[in-house]
């Protein structure tokens, strides 16, 4: 089991995320992995199969707020909890990923509401004196 890097950011009506590595691609994969432990506890529940998630964009925040977005789409409309990511492809606004998911049953237990949305306030993603940083304010 890897180490996850990530904290949960105080913020008035919403919740917020901030997510660590020691490489862009660590810092998106733990941003996606905080986002969804603040809906179950991912490391409760073992995946069922795993799919590929591709996603561009024109900047840095844009990458992060798409790859965060893809996340929640599919997550609904194909009605599964990702539970492991992994990039495995990355350029510099594009990438590629591999998630491990599960189907949503009447067995998840269920820590709090939805995330609804990825809003672009307070959106970071940068290197941070040798360290990457993502993080997002979430609609809830």
């Amino acid at each position: 089991m890897c180490e996850h890097r990530f904290e949960i950011i105080e913020h008035t009506a919403d919740k917020g995320i901030r997510a660590y590595g020691d490489t862009p691609q660590q810092a998106l994969e733990n941003a996606a992995f905080a986002m969804f432990s603040l809906m179950a506890d991912l490391e409760r529940y073992h995946p069922e199969r795993e799919v590929e998630l591709v996603v561009e964009a024109q900047d840095a925040e844009t990458l992060l707020h798409a790859w965060l977005s893809e996340l929640i789409f599919y997550s609904e409309v194909e009605r599964v909890l990702p539970l492991q990511f992994r990039i495995v492809e990355f350029d510099r606004w594009r990438l590629a990923a591999r998630i491990a998911v599960r189907n949503i049953g009447p067995d998840i237990q269920w820590l709090g509401s939805a995330v609804k949305a990825v809003t672009f306030h307070e959106m970071v993603f940068e290197e941070r004196e040798g360290q990457w940083v993502a993080q997002a304010i979430l609609d809830v």
